[in-house]
């Protein structure tokens, strides 16, 4: 990953590079004759010094910021004093801590976010600072801790959370960000634990919870959220140990 970033570091910074070699320490910092910042230009930012070119008094094309010492901490593409392309940010020791993509100094595309070492810490897809797309959330390890999409800001679709052995925990199905689907739970060897239909964000419909295995364990239904009717426990030999009846969410004698 750390040989992959300072490739793309290379490639970046060749442009700027390249005007920056023939370019004086005298030659930085200037205004035109009508008062406006031209050329390259050294800025000084609370933790690093920022290096770029205005042009006619608006950042434009490639500016970096650099540790003390002289590492690398920041690349941004400008156009118009925006922040209009590739955006990344580094660590002290080289590694990449997150790559985004803007329009307009507004994210727009994919973002990737990275933990120490350049492991993924999220992914998430932008559609001009929207989440749309992708979002995908991980562990220290770099293990998925939710996997997921979005639509105009909003979850939809398929959504799955996984616990810290890898192992898929919860999956939940989505439109327009509410629940509306089968909301499942899982076993560690993969079965699953429990599962019902959920409508507008209420459990409509049977509900079943299973042992590991896969034998029924609880049996019982919903309406509009509440349970309703006869609700069953069962033993690994399908043999019912106790019934409780619900009349619109609430335990009848």
């Amino acid at each position: 990953m750390k040989k992959i970033v300072l490739s793309i570091v290379t490639v970046l910074l060749f442009s700027l590079s390249t005007k920056a070699i023939t370019t004086m320490p005298a030659d930085t910092n200037k205004m035109d004759a009508a008062g406006k910042k031209t050329g390259i230009w050294k800025e000084k930012l609370p933790m690093n010094d920022y290096i770029g070119t205005y042009k006619n008094d608006k950042k434009e094309g490639l500016w970096v910021g650099y540790f003390p010492g002289g590492l690398v901490s920041t690349i941004d593409e400008y156009k118009n004093s925006r922040k209009n392309g590739y955006s990344f940010q580094f660590d002290r020791t080289g590694y990449i801590n997150e790559k985004d993509y803007f329009v307009n100094d507004t994210l727009n595309g994919m973002c990737i976010a990275y933990s120490n070492g350049g492991r993924p810490k999220s992914e998430i897809d932008y559609k001009m600072g929207v989440f749309n797309g992708v979002r995908n959330l991980y562990y220290s390890d770099g293990k998925i801790q939710e996997k997921g999409n979005y639509k105009k800001g909003l979850r939809e679709g398929t959504t799955q959370w996984y616990n810290t052995e890898g192992k898929l925990n919860m999956e939940y199905t989505y439109k327009k960000g509410m629940i509306d689907g089968y909301e499942k739970t899982f076993y560690k060897n993969g079965d699953v634990e429990s599962e019902v239909n959920v409508v507008n964000n209420q459990e409509e419909g049977d509900y079943k919870e299973y042992f590991e295995g896969g034998k029924l364990k609880v049996n019982g239904k919903y309406i509009h959220g509440k349970k309703e009717g006869a609700w069953k426990e069962m033993d690994e030999e399908g043999k019912v140990t106790k019934t409780e009846n619900y009349k619109g969410g609430e335990l009848t004698k």
